[in-house]
């Protein structure tokens, strides 16, 4: 992942006004409507109408919330725009979902909340960071190349991985691949 030096200019989303931190117990139920905006930019063939609706249920970002695994990136007017919340999947870091609402795409909260999730994972002494996510979308696995992810090959996964790929694709999500960065 790419460090801001001082002499750089701060981030779009910075010098806009956005900022990135723990959620806070209000932004809760704010983040289903964020991540139900992003799910409108995927196409049909990949997300079955059905799952478009589903959001992370509110009692995993409750639990994400209370073990500080849960980040917002929160507009100038400071409502929640973007989150990113973390877990572990066979002993590693793991993703478990990242939007920003697409009316504040491109600014660079995405950057910035999986820095503030690999951060966590190097403090909580994780070896990788993992996630899964749709292979040929230009803002999944391509965009996370960009930030250092490697794209595992079936067998490279661990158990649980895996077993969450087939889960994915039991529910009809299409073109999933699993991803893993490097934190040493």
């Amino acid at each position: 992942m790419e460090h801001q030096h001082a002499s750089d200019p701060p981030p779009p989303w910075k010098a806009a006004g956005y900022r990135i931190q723990l959620a806070r117990e209000a932004d809760l139920p704010r983040l289903a409507g964020v991540e139900r905006a992003a799910a409108r930019q995927f196409p049909g063939r990949l997300i079955p109408p059905a799952q478009r609706a589903g959001v992370v249920p509110l009692a995993v970002l409750r639990e994400a919330w209370n073990e500080g695994r849960l980040w917002v990136a929160l507009s100038p007017a400071g409502l929640p725009v973007g989150f990113a919340v973390a877990g572990t999947c066979d002993g590693e870091a793991f993703l478990i979902e990242l939007d920003v609402h697409p009316a504040h795409q491109c600014l660079g909260l995405g950057r910035a909340l999986v820095a503030r999730v690999a951060q966590w994972a190097r403090t909580a002494g994780y070896a990788a960071l993992a996630l899964t996510t749709f292979a040929s979308l230009p803002w999944n696995a391509p965009f996370y190349a960009r930030l250092g992810f490697q794209a595992l090959v079936p067998g490279a996964c661990g158990p649980a991985l895996a077993e969450r790929l087939a889960a994915e694709a039991r529910l009809g999500l299409r073109e999933r691949v699993a991803m893993r960065l490097s934190l040493r």
